[in-house]
């Protein structure tokens, strides 16, 4: 079987799911984080995918949401390092944390940073990624301000460079992207937008409390299929 290198993942319909079964959106987003959970377990241990990152927050997210619904998130996503800690141990699964610390708050802030120095093992090539308070625009505007701020010069900047100042700087390019709700939501919302040029995208119905392992499985062997196919203008 073909596997796809660099996995993404937009974990849509955790608030529609909790809606259509008359549960307070918390227990949405709650059910949505342990299918994330589920799934890093399963890319990591029983599959050769490299890469795995999941969209956890959007800036526009951030933006919208209610303080209350925000402070259960950040709750959640140092609930999901946690629970997580012992198994990116054992498999030496280094984290990364992408996005803007804009706006959010210290605390949270300073675990992911730790939760970075914490699981950096220079020898694997495993990477787990959140993106929190991310947005693929926002993205790319960081980069190049990172560039002027070194006072590169105009004709010096390139495409690499861009790359090497971006979020993901290093690693694979994204070569499958998953979308969950597509019903509702067929599109990648600027998701990675730097990264997905030549990436395969699958649209799930399903809400992503809803999206267990067997589906991820899916999504894999209709990458397989397609595999052959992908051939980039040769």
């Amino acid at each position: 079987m073909h596997y796809p290198t660099h996995v993404a993942l937009i974990p849509d319909g955790n608030r529609t799911w909790a809606k259509e079964k008359n549960l307070d959106s918390l227990q949405g987003h709650l059910e949505g984080l342990q299918r994330g959970i589920e799934l890093i377990t399963y890319v990591f241990s029983h599959t050769p995918i490299k890469v795995f990152t999941s969209w956890g927050l959007s800036t526009e997210n951030r933006a919208k949401r209610s303080q209350q619904e925000l402070e259960y998130l950040f709750k959640l996503y140092e609930k999901i390092g946690n629970e997580l800690d012992s198994l990116m141990e054992k498999q030496q699964i280094n984290y990364k944390w992408i996005g803007s610390a804009e706006w959010l708050p210290d605390h949270l802030v300073s675990y992911l940073r730790h939760q970075e120095k914490r699981h950096t093992y220079p020898k694997s090539e495993k990477y787990s990624v959140t993106a929190i308070n991310y947005g693929g625009r926002d993205e790319i505007v960081r980069a190049v301000q990172k560039i002027i701020k070194k006072n590169i010069q105009a004709k010096d900047v390139t495409q690499e460079l861009i790359s090497q100042h971006s979020d993901l700087a290093w690693l694979p390019p994204v070569d499958l992207v998953i979308r969950t709700k597509w019903d509702m939501a067929q599109r990648t919302s600027w998701f990675l937008s730097w990264r997905i040029g030549y990436a395969e995208l699958y649209f799930s119905k399903l809400k992503c409390p809803d999206f267990t392992v067997e589906k991820f499985e899916e999504a894999l062997q209709w990458f397989d299929t397609i595999s052959a196919y992908r051939n980039f203008w040769k």
